[in-house]
């Protein structure tokens, strides 16, 4: 589809949310506005004019090709009214801790949880963007564990029965800047420096604890600093930033999804939530729903084999 000029147009809160996009034909209207910014061009033959049939489809009026706004979009085929989907975007972006498949259900009036769920996990597949720009600076590097909730298991590294995820934090100053969340196989440096590499510039400053899995860092070409927690004066300040974002990840995952997920699609909840933590200062909450809306024109809808699949962990990705 091209590159999309990027057009800050959106509603500022639900009041104008819920005045604008309350018929199809405005939604219908924005997606054509992010579709086709700079106006309509045919997908087959080029040109510039065309005519809109009273089924909503954008007809070429040289070559006569047929054009849906949500067609090659997460909403391709739908059956359900647009303005269904757009009142699904703006929950899933506005609501601080988003929502579970339950929550979605019952807001719009769906009548099968299975329909709610596939939504999610669509929305969800729009908040990475493949060409977002890595962390630099100062970062913080660590690893943790979700799920596993077994009385007796092993704790810490290696911990049975658990997902390990990879975290990296950037600091600015007292405050923190964007972050970025992984799925792993384990802790060993075969997971963890390919996902330095993977999501933080070259020369950057990387602050890790003692774990031995980091050691190749400054052969990457990283500035690495190892501080062992156990011999630290202020222990508390190690990895701060990167313990705090840990707690918050966790709460999270109990609180709105009670704790319960599969781990093939464990990858799909982080992504969300790195979408909206590094969004969280965003003046309008208005400004989340655009992106994701903008996500949802651009990225392509995922086949219900696939999201059934789930994402496979760094370690299995191709």
């Amino acid at each position: 589809m091209g590159q999309l000029t990027i057009i800050e147009d959106f509603p500022k809160n639900q009041a104008t949310f819920d005045a604008r996009f309350n018929t199809e034909e405005a939604c219908q209207a924005y997606l054509f506005k992010l579709r086709w910014p700079d106006g309509f061009v045919c997908t087959q033959c080029s040109d510039k004019r065309h005519w809109k049939s009273s089924r909503g489809l954008y007809i070429c009026y040289r070559c006569e090709h047929q054009h849906s706004v949500t067609a090659g979009t997460i909403m391709s085929g739908t059956r359900k009214p647009l303005v269904a989907w757009f009142k699904a975007m703006w929950w899933f972006t506005t609501r601080k801790s988003g929502v579970n498949a339950i929550n979605l259900q019952d807001l719009l009036g769906l009548g099968s949880y299975n329909t709610a769920w596939r939504w999610l996990q669509k929305l969800r597949s729009c908040t990475i963007r493949q060409s977002r720009e890595k962390l630099s600076g100062k970062i913080e590097a660590d690893e943790f564990y979700l799920g596993g909730e077994h009385g007796g298991g092993k704790r810490g590294r290696g911990a049975e029965h658990k997902c390990a995820v990879a975290v990296a934090v950037e600091r600015k100053g007292h405050k923190l800047g964007r972050i970025r969340l992984q799925l792993i196989d384990d802790c060993s440096s075969g997971q963890l420096v390919p996902f330095v590499c993977s999501n933080i510039t070259p020369g950057s400053y990387v602050t890790t604890d003692g774990w031995k899995s980091y050691n190749d860092l400054g052969a990457e070409g990283y500035m690495h600093q190892k501080i062992v927690r156990s011999k630290a004066p202020d222990k508390e300040s190690v990895l701060s930033g990167a313990h705090l974002v840990i707690s918050l990840i966790k709460r999270l995952m109990i609180g709105t999804f009670q704790g319960r997920f599969e781990k093939k699609y464990l990858q799909r909840y982080l992504d969300e939530y790195v979408f909206r933590f590094n969004r969280r200062t965003t003046a309008s909450v208005g400004k989340r729903f655009f992106r994701i809306v903008q996500q949802a024109v651009t990225t392509k809808a995922l086949p219900k084999k696939q999201i059934m699949l789930g994402v496979p962990s760094l370690g299995l990705a191709n």
